[in-house]
């Protein structure tokens, strides 16, 4: 496990512990490294993209039915706010890590009321 997945699942932990998500399942790309967050709502992908060195969180609805999803929506778009851009690869390696950290400050401030909207976000 590198550093930056070390950050990402402590900085995400909250989600396991205080909202009751599975342990992430993490899989490796040749440009990013994703982990996948689910419970019996939501899917939670967090994105460590590091062609443009960022963070991304996206957020699907899981349906009731037979294992069905809804769109994959991006944090910030669900709760109105403009993302906030790294700067590709001029950015450091310590920008990179206190990106993962603030991404998970914002899902964290945001989560329970995504939860208690879930239906009217996806639908």
């Amino acid at each position: 496990m590198n550093l930056f997945s070390s950050i990402t699942e402590e900085s995400f932990n909250y989600l396991i512990h205080d909202y009751g998500f599975s342990e992430p399942v993490d899989t490796d790309g040749s440009w990013k490294t994703t982990f996948l967050y689910a419970n019996d709502q939501l899917e939670i992908e967090i994105e460590l993209n590091y062609r443009d060195m960022d963070t991304f969180i996206f957020l699907r609805r899981l349906e009731h039915k037979q294992g069905d999803t809804s769109a994959r929506l991006q944090l910030e778009n669900i709760i109105n706010v403009e993302p906030v851009k790294s700067n590709g690869d001029q950015t450091t390696i310590e920008e990179f890590e206190k990106g993962i950290v603030n991404k998970s400050v914002l899902l964290k401030l945001n989560i329970s009321q995504i939860m208690n909207k879930t239906e009217k976000i996806f639908s």
